[in-house]
């Protein structure tokens, strides 16, 4: 295939933050229909983007490069002369890379002192209609302008990982739970997963790595559930997620994950809010969510609770997860 330019999008992570930048990924494939895309991201995320019917070529980079090696792949980046590069990082790795390249490197821009002021005085003086896939666009260029469409986040999966990932379930109906998280404060209780599963009337699938402990709790008191937290690669937690029926948990990069294969969400949000790059946005998915003035109360959820019960999470029921899945 003859190419017309070449281009490059940088975001190294993580799972979620990566999912959403398929959605500025879409505005840039339209508008450059003929351009050869190259995504430079984590080797270990890399596989999620693997068969993406909008990456012509898929650049995996080792998260142990010293700064030396930095400097020697910026080298390599200046000599492929891009005509455009999209960094939707920007950290200090990525200005490294492309700090010798000659042509043009928009950058995103994060919202710092929108977000300082959110978590430091709970003064929300982010517009009503901010959302991280907006906030991405907002930094392409001239290829967007406010007004024009924002696509849905998209990931590919193979039909031959969708039957294996059947075979690998035994089970051709299910819901999936992904209950963990980075922060635990982002989790939803245990005992109200496992008061949720007996509600629920199909086989339920845990996905999660190993170190998802809460999955092992629930799969303790619930023997009948599928528990594959530390089990499956990427690739094939993506395939098991792509066969679901729905698909409920924590604000985690799985959960993303879900939406972009076009499978519905209940999202349950504590801590973190759309400010802080969470909630859904498929018209059949759901946040289920409290309204209070302390939350969001930090970007991805590590700071701890200045209350004893971490109301945020407390106070959200069994039967506000379960009316917002319409198949149970």
């Amino acid at each position: 295939m003859s190419f017309d330019q070449k281009i490059l999008i940088i975001r190294f992570s993580s799972i979620g933050d990566i999912v959403l930048t398929t959605s500025p990924l879409k505005t840039i494939r339209n508008r450059f229909p003929n351009s050869q895309i190259s995504y430079l991201t984590l080797d270990h995320f890399a596989p999620l983007l693997e068969f993406h019917p909008d990456i012509d070529r898929l650049i995996p980079l080792s998260k142990n490069m010293t700064g030396r090696n930095l400097w020697e792949f910026s080298d390599y980046i200046r000599k492929q002369n891009y005509s455009s590069i999209f960094d939707l990082h920007n950290s200090l790795r990525s200005n490294i890379i492309t700090f010798r390249t000659t042509g043009p490197v928009l950058q995103l821009k994060k919202p710092r002192w929108n977000r300082f002021m959110l978590f430091q005085f709970h003064q929300n003086i982010f517009a009503d209609d901010f959302s991280t896939r907006k906030m991405y666009h907002e930094h392409l260029g001239k290829i967007w302008q406010e007004g024009d469409e924002i696509p849905n986040t998209s990931l590919k999966v193979t039909n031959h990982e969708k039957n294996e990932a059947l075979r690998f379930v035994g089970e051709d109906s299910y819901i999936t739970l992904i209950p963990g998280a980075a922060w635990g404060q982002k989790q939803w209780s245990s005992d109200k997963y496992i008061e949720l599963i007996q509600d629920i009337k199909m086989s339920v699938v845990l996905l999660g790595e190993k170190k998802d402990k809460i999955c092992f709790q629930i799969a303790n008191k619930v023997p009948s559930v599928i528990n594959f937290a530390g089990k499956t690669s990427l690739r094939q937690a993506l395939a098991i997620l792509s066969n679901s029926t729905h698909v409920i948990g924590s604000d985690t990069g799985l959960t993303h994950a879900a939406e972009a294969l076009r499978i519905p969400v209940s999202m349950v949000l504590g801590p973190t809010s759309k400010q802080t790059g969470a909630g859904v946005h498929l018209e059949n998915s759901r946040n289920i969510e409290t309204d209070l003035w302390c939350r969001p109360c930090s970007q991805n959820g590590k700071r701890p609770c200045y209350r004893k019960n971490q109301v945020c999470m407390d106070s959200i029921s069994v039967a506000d997860v379960i009316q917002s899945v319409p198949s149970v």
